[in-house]
């Protein structure tokens, strides 16, 4: 009896000693309304954010001023690029006739217009995410602003890793359709 006790205590240690799997996030471009317009090619130039929420994993805003890391869920890559990509996708199907370059891609001698974003803030808070980035796009050549904004976007979400990442992709679709909306031809 005693011994099963004890192999009973020894397989509860084990199983709370087990490792959680960890999960990986990714963004992911979202449909959304097209605007049929031929425009200079558009590069994504930069994505920047603050290196409080660059990180590896997820981070969420539990305040005003504190901030919790994810212990098992991290993004697959660097949450800028992920955020590169994905807006350059994003801006790729919303408009059509336009060739959009994703990081990386050469970039014709004239006429390109670079996208410029600034994230201010980019987190899940308790049951949204909140996307606070300011945005220029502007003549490659002559640095002339085309068109500009500062979004505040809120998307509802529920509180697994995976639900955040799909509403942070939801607020960058968002942030596509605003700047094409204010884009000039």
């Amino acid at each position: 009896m005693n011994r099963w006790l004890c192999l009973f205590g020894v397989a509860l240690v084990l199983t709370g000693c087990a490792p959680t799997p960890t999960t990986y996030l990714t963004l992911a471009p979202m449909p959304g309304p097209t605007k049929p317009i031929a425009s200079p090619p558009l590069a994504i130039a930069k994505v920047m954010m603050p290196a409080a929420i660059d990180r590896l994993y997820l981070t969420s805003a539990t305040g005003q001023t504190t901030l919790h890391v994810a212990d098992h869920a991290r993004w697959a890559a660097p949450l800028d690029g992920e955020a590169q990509n994905t807006l350059a996708d994003d801006l790729a199907q919303r408009l059509p006739d336009t060739t959009v370059l994703h990081p990386g891609d050469a970039t014709p001698p004239r006429g390109t217009r670079l996208v410029s974003v600034n994230v201010t803030r980019f987190l899940p808070e308790h049951s949204q995410v909140v996307l606070n980035a300011d945005w220029r796009i502007a003549a490659r050549h002559h640095h002339r602003t085309i068109a500009a904004g500062r979004d505040h976007i809120v998307i509802p979400s529920a509180d697994t890793p995976a639900a955040r990442a799909s509403a942070m992709s939801a607020a960058l679709s968002h942030l596509a359709d605003h700047m094409v909306a204010r884009l000039n031809h």
